[in-house]
């Protein structure tokens, strides 16, 4: 996590935010034994399963695995950076903040950004000023009635109108006292060939684009006519990133979360009229390629996505662009259909917010989407066509990671083009994750759900001893002469135990809630929250358990160095090396002498000793 204040008073924070307190304030809690325990804030769910525990001031939900400090917490809830969470928490506590420690480059970046935002609202606040009163906007004005929009809508959205003078709005920019410096590199103007500058925007309809945080980030403007180019938009800036935005996220991200849906368009107007008419969870993507950079944005509020963008060709291949980049993000995504000639922005206006939800709840899963749209593109009683269908349909398929859903698909794919089932199974093993619509993803990467399965899976004995430190310092000083956070198998586990034994070295305390703003991991987070909400019972003598837990963390390197080095010795068979074969066989004869050596008592009384909190 980003350090722009020192640890003392990052601690002192921690110390006097009550974490119950804190949670109390913004989901009903219950007490559960020691502990207090609500519906999860950050996924869906009807038994409660979020703890919060007063004792080692930490969260924790067994459900999704998000877990945390109070830090943590307002993070998350709040959607903030670290900084702006330390703040919150401060001014709860009544605790004075000193300056942050900044370098002369950040401090220098920072003042920047704050005079481009400066500046990027006062132009907000002059296009729409133009657009509201000025009498050369009434052709803007009209237009703007025409598609639907009211008074009432183009101030809500603060939407504007750039006067088609030349230097309008750098007159206006110079006369409120901006720079001419910050004026030429904030993107609101073009150089000229001969020297000097000229509005970017002139005689066009201006959508402020805002960040979550209802700040101006950029522009986007559009003619009163169909001449081209119809759309222009902000250059990328110090505070604007092209595809890394969402117009109307700052509006609609409460009614996201609320509802744990969004609605993805593509255009202004086909997220402004919805919204207008009573569709509050839908966000338009500023373009018709939704990036990965905005998919992670959304998963922020939610994992539930319902595209809905333009029927024409157009629309279906930006759909599909996006439905892998969804897919790679395990997104849960369906696809709504619109009437042929319709966009979001008509439909909405024709038939109004009921008729609209029931196309969105009438929306369809990834395959059958993709499926049908293949089969209306390509002939399905010709063997080209199948080929086709199947060669576009495999890879899509193969990107899900529930098999019994993957098996389904191939069932419904090989009743429905006549293909042997047996033979669909095949194509689907050797079929690569290549894709002409998108990147081959990272297939070392695994999704959010994928990752807490594995965290269930690490070995107990690890799990165990992480626990133990976690509870007791003096555990750690037994331990770290017995054990090196090298015998941890497990990645995860095995920097946390590097963590606690240099926090002991330094004489620092191992409060979980302390330990994990010093881990800039999110998952070891969670996996501390995680272990310090499991209590340990049935267990009074934690001597022997700790004797138990090193026996056990020994044998069990043992027992994966063998099976990496069984793998080495199958894939040097394969290639002939004799002599890296002997090499290994001689490794793995000592590692079964240690494995042998040891004593194998302890499995069941480990296994028994810890429960969910």
């Amino acid at each position: 996590m980003p350090k722009l204040f020192s640890d003392t008073v990052i601690n002192e924070v921690l110390d006097r935010s009550n974490i119950v307190e804190l949670v109390s304030s913004y989901l009903p809690l219950k007490r559960a034994g020691r502990n207090h325990r609500a519906c999860c804030p950050f996924h869906p769910e009807k038994t409660a399963s979020f703890i919060v525990s007063a004792d080692k001031q930490i969260f924790h939900c067994f459900g999704c695995g998000v877990g945390g400090n109070a830090l943590t917490f307002v993070m998350q809830y709040e959607k903030v950076n670290f900084r702006e969470a330390l703040e919150i928490l401060a001014q709860r506590s009544g605790i004075p903040l000193p300056e942050p420690e900044k370098s002369d480059f950040q401090k220098s970046k920072e003042d920047f950004s704050k005079n481009i935002f400066s500046l990027y609202d006062k132009a907000r606040g002059y296009y729409h000023a133009n657009l509201m009163v000025s009498p050369e906007a009434q052709a803007a004005r009209a237009y703007l009635q025409k598609r639907g929009i009211s008074k009432e809508t183009a101030q809500h959205f603060k939407l504007g109108y750039s006067l088609p003078g030349w230097d309008t709005l750098i007159q206006y920019l110079k006369a409120h006292k901006a720079s001419l410096a910050l004026i030429e590199k904030s993107g609101l103007v073009v150089a000229k060939d001969e020297g000097g500058y000229y509005d970017r925007f002139r005689n066009r309809i201006i959508f402020p684009i805002s960040d979550t945080k209802d700040r101006v980030v950029g522009f986007g403007a559009r003619v009163l006519d169909n001449s081209l180019p119809k759309y222009i938009n902000s250059p990328e800036t110090a505070i604007y990133t092209k595809g890394k935005n969402l117009f109307g996220l700052n509006l609609a991200r409460d009614f996201i979360r609320s509802l744990d849906q969004v609605i993805v368009v593509e255009g202004y107007l086909d997220m402004i009229v919805p919204f207008e008419s009573g569709i509050k969870n839908i966000v338009a993507s500023l373009g018709t390629a939704l990036t990965g950079d905005q998919i992670k944005l959304i998963r922020r509020f939610t994992s539930n996505v319902v595209m809905l963008y333009d029927s024409d060709l157009a629309g279906e291949l930006a759909t599909l662009r996006a439905l892998e980049l969804l897919i790679k993000e395990d997104m849960n995504v369906r696809i709504a259909i619109l009437p042929k000639g319709d966009d979001p922005d008509s439909f909405a206006r024709k038939h109004g917010q009921e008729d609209f939800l029931k196309m969105v709840a009438c929306a369809k899963n990834i395959f059958d989407y993709k499926f049908d749209l293949l089969l209306s593109r390509h002939e399905v009683n010709t063997t080209t066509g199948k080929d086709k269908i199947v060669r576009e349909i495999l890879p899509t398929i193969k990107k899900f990671k529930n098999q019994t859903m993957r098996a389904e698909y191939i069932k419904r794919i090989s009743e429905k083009l006549d293909l042997d089932l047996g033979a669909l199974f095949k194509d689907l093993e050797d079929t690569s994750y290549d894709y002409e619509y998108t990147q081959e993803p990272d297939q070392n990467a695994s999704t959010t759900a994928v990752e807490h399965y594995r965290l269930k899976e690490f070995p107990i004995t690890e799990r165990m001893l992480v626990k133990l430190m976690l509870e007791e310092l003096h555990i750690v000083d037994k331990l770290k002469n017995m054990i090196e956070p090298s015998d941890f198998v497990e990645e995860k586990l095995r920097k946390i135990v590097k963590f606690i034994f240099d926090f002991f070295a330094k004489g620092q305390e191992c409060k979980p809630n302390i330990l994990m703003n010093y881990i800039d991991d999110e998952e070891a987070i969670n996996l501390i929250s995680e272990l310090s909400a499991l209590e340990i019972h049935d267990c009074p003598d934690k001597e022997k358990l700790i004797e138990d837990c090193v026996k056990r963390l020994k044998r069990d390197k043992i027992l994966y160095l063998r099976h990496e080095i069984h793998k080495e010795i199958l894939a040097a068979q394969k290639t002939g090396d004799d002599e890296a074969v002997n090499r290994l066989m001689r490794q793995l004869d000592n590692l079964n002498k240690e494995y042998n050596s040891l004593d194998k008592q302890g499995k069941d009384h480990l296994t028994r000793s810890l429960v969910h909190g």
